[in-house]
This record gives structure tokens, C-alpha cells and sequence, in this order.
């Protein structure tokens, strides 16, 4: 990889306007000075990927070292949709391999320096790959979504087997990208004290921060996810409403058919008889 040139693609991203994650596929960089901090867009169902790079020498790893204002920080928000189907091939959807981002790679460096000393992973090879994808997506030449998706699955193949949750407090970009990913991923049963729970945080704590960063409540976010699940599953399935109502988290057909219209503006039933209209 070329140091000169990566820079460029860094200058690029840094300046581009934040976006919003596409509706389950498409792939959005988003990338920042450590000064700056900007709230973190809003997630539809997606993968995320971080790192973060030197802003003079961005080929100089930054493991073990306290990123200076200047310095980048990237994330790689990757469209769950279209990146699974890239994974499914590559891996049975029960394995550890397949659901290992959603459950674990919003981590910082220093946990990936713990898990290089016991000779697990490469994180120049995981940096190399993660520079790749930031030129592909800077350049935009040809494929290169296409690109991308092979580039990040090449980056869960070589990171699954060692990532895990490792000691120490996540600063709260990474926090909010792992709570988000965990929503996004599970919307049907996911609960603000579990993940409380699961990551040793107090549930009011979790809860002002999610606001504070997305500008929506807990419940919303989660509302939000199954929403978008269940038009999907009208639109891509034919499974009866009773059964994606409960699919995506509500026991009965009532209230789910209230927040959908409040939602979409249409009902269930609507979604389905346009799709049949085609």
C-alpha cells in the first residue's frame, strides 16, 4: 500500500459529509479528526468495522499508543443484507466465523495488541486490509462495492478466530457502534438491561447515551429495526403477518399493525398486495 496515497484516500473521507447507512445494504465510510468526535450516523441493519490511523504516517499502527487530535478514526458501516450473502458462501450461518463481527470487532487497538501477543492474528495484515477498503471506497473506481465486500469478509476470515472482549472500559463511538450492532442484530429480543448486563454498564448510563449520540430513545431504536425487519420479510417471504409479528418481536397483530402504519403510512397488508401487484 502506498503511504501517499492513502493519505489522499484518508483526506477524502475526512472531508466527505456524514451518511446515513442504506436500508440493509450498500457500504458507507465514515471517517473523523480524534478533535472533531461527530455524532455517529443512525444504523440500519449493518456490520461495522474501526480503526484508527496516524495522520502523518497512516501506515504506522497505532497499537499501544494514545491517538493524537489529528489522527483518523474510520468506520466501516457494511450492509447486512448484501455483506451476509458474501459470508454465507463462505461460511455455515451457525458459526462462530458468520456472527463473529456483530458480537465482537467494535473493539479498540489495544485490545487487538492483547490478542497479537498470543500470536492469534496479524494486526498489520488487518490494517493492510482495512486500507485497502478505504482507497476502494475514496477512489470508487469500477466494482468497488464489490471490492469492499470481498475486502471485509477477507478481514473477519483472519480476525474471527481471535477476537474477543477484552478487558477495560470502550470509549463511547465504540460503545454506541457495539450497542447499535447488537440492536440491529437482534431487535426482536434485544433489551436495555440485557446489554447492560452483558457489557457492565448501568441501563440509565447505556440509555442517555444511545440519545445523546442517535437523537433517539432505546425503544425507538429497537421499534425502528423491527419495522424495517418486518417490511422486509413482507416483501421477501410469505410468511402470514401473525407469524413476522411475532418474528420480529410483538405477541400480538395489534400493536404491531398500529406502529407499522405509523411508521411506513400503509399497512401490512398494503406492503404485501403491491409486491403481488408487480
Amino acid at each position: 500500500m502506498n503511504e501517499e496515497r492513502l493519505k489522499r484516500a484518508l483526506d477524502v473521507l475526512v472531508a466527505e459529509p456524514s451518511k446515513r447507512p442504506g436500508a440493509g445494504s450498500g457500504t458507507i465510510l465514515v471517517a473523523y479528526r480524534m478533535r472533531d468526535r461527530p455524532t455517529l450516523p443512525s444504523l440500519t441493519p449493518c456490520h461495522v468495522l474501526m480503526t484508527a490511523y496516524d495522520a502523518e504516517h497512516p501506515m504506522r499502527l497505532l497499537i499501544g499508543h494514545s491517538p493524537k487530535p489529528d489522527d483518523i478514526m474510520v468506520y466501516a458501516f457494511l450492509g447486512r443484507r448484501r455483506l451476509d450473502r458474501v459470508l454465507m458462501a463462505m461460511a455455515p450461518s451457525s458459526s462462530s466465523f458468520f456472527h463473529v463481527l456483530a458480537d465482537n470487532l467494535c473493539q479498540d487497538q489495544p485490545d487487538t495488541g492483547e490478542v497479537t501477543e498470543a500470536g492469534q492474528v496479524d494486526p498489520e495484515m488487518l490494517q493492510d486490509i482495512f486500507s485497502l477498503m478505504v482507497v476502494a471506497y475514496a477512489e470508487r473506481r469500477g466494482e468497488w462495492e464489490l471490492v469492499i465486500d470481498g475486502l471485509a469478509s477477507s478481514f473477519i476470515a483472519l480476525a474471527s478466530p481471535a477476537i474477543h472482549d477484552g478487558p477495560g472500559r470502550r470509549g463511547p463511538d465504540e460503545l454506541v457502534a457495539l450497542l447499535l450492532t447488537e440492536i440491529a442484530a437482534h431487535p426482536e429480543s434485544v433489551t436495555l438491561h440485557g446489554l447492560a448486563e452483558r457489557f457492565s454498564y448501568n441501563p440509565t448510563y447505556l440509555s442517555g447515551l444511545l440519545h445523546e449520540q442517535c437523537g433517539q430513545t432505546f425503544s425507538q431504536l429497537v421499534r425502528e429495526q423491527r419495522m424495517l425487519r418486518a417490511r422486509q420479510l413482507l416483501r421477501d417471504t410469505e410468511l402470514s403477518v401473525a407469524t413476522i409479528a411475532s418474528m420480529v418481536g410483538y405477541a400480538g397483530t395489534s400493536n404491531f399493525h398500529r406502529l407499522f402504519r405509523e411508521r411506513f403510512g400503509e399497512s401490512p397488508a398494503q406492503v404485501r398486495a403491491r409486491r403481488e401487484g408487480l
